[in-house]
């Protein structure tokens, strides 16, 4: 039998997911790829404008300055939960370089959380342009 109290609330989940968020954005700025791998899933998938990356290319790209974010500036979060299921989305505002060439600009990025063993882990981000 479960003990219903040890279990953390809805707002308690938004606000860990929220803050899985920020510290996945600052991680990608500082070019952390130690913390990055923390909050990803070994299974994550990046789907962005150009190409796709698993976790490994992905955090290799971001440590290898392949993937450079200057800044990024991030509002409207919005989250949503579905049982062991969580989307995060937002607005983006950034200054990035993939292979020296400039995808800096605005992105709608949608954040998907899964709820695995009693933790919380970033299984995908897909980030769109937005003009």
């Amino acid at each position: 039998m479960s003990d219903e109290s040890s279990s953390p609330s809805r707002v308690e989940t938004e606000q860990l997911l929220r803050q899985m968020t920020d510290e996945w954005a600052k991680a990608l700025v500082r070019g952390d790829g130690e913390s990055l791998g923390l909050i990803m899933a070994d299974d994550f998938y990046f789907a962005y404008p150009f190409e796709g990356d698993g976790k490994e290319q992905f955090i290799d790209d971001v440590t290898s300055a392949e993937i450079k974010v200057e800044h990024l500036n991030r509002e409207n979060v919005d989250i949503r939960i579905w049982g062991n299921t969580a989307i995060a989305t937002c607005k983006d505002s950034t200054r990035w370089f993939y292979k020296g060439h400039d995808y800096s600009g605005h992105f709608k990025v949608m954040h998907v959380y899964a709820l695995r063993n009693e933790k919380w882990q970033l299984v995908s981000v897909q980030a769109c342009p937005i003009s």
